[in-house]
């Protein structure tokens, strides 16, 4: 990517999110956009479909940082031992947090499809990739092929993500100050035990992502 292209994804993001924060993305067109980044509407779409789809895409590069922290996380894990979610866990809610606004701008019952399906795919590939890596931490029928066990991964990492998420549309709908480790704490405890094995390793893990 040039310096040209660079920055005109730099302002698209930074349009987006002042926006979106103002006002819900059904009510931000491709005009609005293109104006507050001084760009064209053929530039725009050069970048992004929509305004959802930008949207997702800038928090997308976000969360895809926190993907890549928990996957070093959990690669540094033993093969024998599990890790803890709460270290990941925080780190997504602290990033809902810091886009409450936005997020709570735009959601009704549910956050708009976009959004939403980013937030699920980013959550349910890491899990997936977390179960991939430590295929003794889930439940499972031991007469299951290699091929039934990644798909039986990859359910319990799609009903997790879908519940996180539908968890944190829960939590931004509820009243001010939002509390974040009443969110963390809550989702997992409302989580099945097996996905959050501690052991003493962890300390020094967790501590390194601090």
């Amino acid at each position: 990517m040039d310096a040209r292209q660079l920055r005109t994804r730099q302002a698209l993001a930074h349009a987006i999110l002042e926006l979106a924060t103002e006002k819900p993305l059904s009510e931000i067109s491709v005009t609005d956009l293109a104006r507050a980044a001084d760009i064209t509407r053929p530039t725009f779409y050069a970048h992004a479909t929509s305004p959802g789809d930008l949207l997702a895409r800038v928090l997308d590069d976000e969360l895809q940082q926190l993907r890549r922290d928990f996957s070093r996380l959990s690669e540094t894990t033993p093969a024998l031992e599990t890790v803890s979610l709460e270290a990941p866990e925080r780190a997504l809610v602290a990033h809902v947090f810091r886009h409450a606004a936005l997020y709570r701008r735009n959601l009704r019952l549910r956050l708009p499809d976009p959004v939403r399906d980013m937030l699920t795919d980013n959550i349910e590939g890491a899990l997936a990739d977390h179960l991939g890596r430590h295929p003794t931490l889930a439940p499972t029928d031991e007469g299951l092929t290699a091929q039934e066990r990644q798909r039986e991964f990859a359910v319990y990492a799609a009903i997790a993500a879908s519940g996180t998420v539908a968890a944190l549309e829960t939590w931004l709908r509820g009243p001010d100050p939002l509390d974040q480790d009443w969110a963390v704490s809550a989702i997992l405890r409302g989580s099945p035990a097996w996905w959050q094995r501690v052991t003493r390793e962890d300390n020094i893990h967790l501590s390194a992502l601090s």
